[in-house]
């Protein structure tokens, strides 16, 4: 059973990229290859800039988890920080869905010897807490939208999607808060007793970390501040991206562009990478401010630059931290925080 349910993952994971790959291959011959590399080009040393802009976003957002998480785990910040780098770069690069890079991060913070139950509970909680800032951080863009341009057909099919996404982040905060997570462990206690030799030795005890961390709102609202204080920071890659490629923006168009951009990109987490979906949405959300549909393309890819040149060595960084933690001796990751 297990086994078809993976397979059936596998191959689902395989046609969204593919038709991701189609569509956003699709995207590039369609409005001119030529002209958008043209564009990609014209940023020039602006690249590195934004590839420095958006490190430092993944710093704020790993300096958020520490904020969440810290008291309870008790680790290096510049461990947080290394963590969800490689979280982001397994979840923009490889076919992840958008969440395999979270489970992973989880999973190494506990072999560095805190507790499996408190590792995946704080990233239960980060998770939540990036969810529900981008959300906030959607709807002030949204609001910039509205003032601009009034009720138009764009403003309302993102504001019904922002409403349709509400349930599900309740859904997702009452879940933890109040004792959902208790099946999860009830579950794998039934698993031990059934499986002795399936690796879980140990309770997870999920529900009593998210309680323990739940118990520190301080700690929560500084997390949240900061990953809000991160998505406002991307605004300045489109400001930077646009201004070199001969176009004027203002900061009110950047923001837009910046967080119903990433609403959309979140909004694709099928695909992987959210291929050909985050050109499109720069296609529909630039034609409001009379950007063409191949300077939307090249500001889409621009965008995709720092997911490689971060990504990429966050990948080797993750392999090497592998085999560093699989020399260490087993005695030294049992103990929890």
């Amino acid at each position: 059973m297990a086994g078809g349910v993976a397979v059936v993952i596998r191959w689902s994971l395989f046609v969204a990229m593919a038709l991701g790959v189609g569509g956003f291959v699709a995207l590039l011959l369609y409005n001119g290859f030529g002209e958008i590399l043209g564009g990609v080009a014209a940023v020039g040393w602006g690249l590195a800039l934004i590839v420095a802009i958006r490190l430092g976003a993944l710093s704020i957002a790993g300096l958020a988890w520490s904020a969440a998480v810290g008291r309870a785990v008790r680790r290096p910040v510049a461990l947080l920080i290394g963590l969800r780098i490689i979280r982001e770069a397994i979840n923009c690069l490889l076919p992840a869905a958008q969440i395999g890079g979270d489970f992973i991060g989880g999973r190494l913070l506990a072999r560095t010897g805190v507790a499996p139950g408190l590792a995946m509970a704080g990233i239960l909680v980060d998770v939540l807490l990036q969810t529900v800032t981008q959300g906030s951080f959607a709807l002030v863009g949204l609001a910039v939208l509205w003032f601009g341009f009034g009720d138009i057909p764009v403003v309302r099919e993102l504001g019904w999607g922002a409403v349709a996404a509400v349930p599900a982040l309740g859904g997702f905060f009452l879940a933890q808060r109040f004792g959902l997570f208790a099946l999860v462990d009830r579950s794998l206690a039934v698993l031990r007793r059934i499986w002795p030799g399936l690796g879980l030795e140990r309770p997870l005890d999920l529900q009593p970390a998210l309680q323990r961390l739940y118990a520190a709102p301080a700690s929560l609202g500084l997390g949240a501040a900061l990953h809000l204080l991160g998505w406002f920071a991307g605004t300045a890659e489109i400001w930077i991206a646009l201004s070199r490629m001969g176009a004027r923006p203002n900061i009110g168009e950047a923001l837009v562009l910046e967080s119903l951009g990433q609403a959309v990109r979140s909004a694709g987490f099928a695909v992987p990478g959210a291929l050909g979906i985050q050109e499109g949405g720069f296609i529909l959300l630039g034609s409001l401010f009379g950007l063409s549909a191949a300077s939307a393309v090249a500001l889409s890819l621009v965008k995709r630059l720092p997911d490689l040149a971060i990504g990429l060595p966050g990948l080797f960084a993750w392999q090497g931290l592998e085999m560093a933690l699989l020399r260490r001796p087993r005695a030294g990751l049992d103990h929890p925080a």
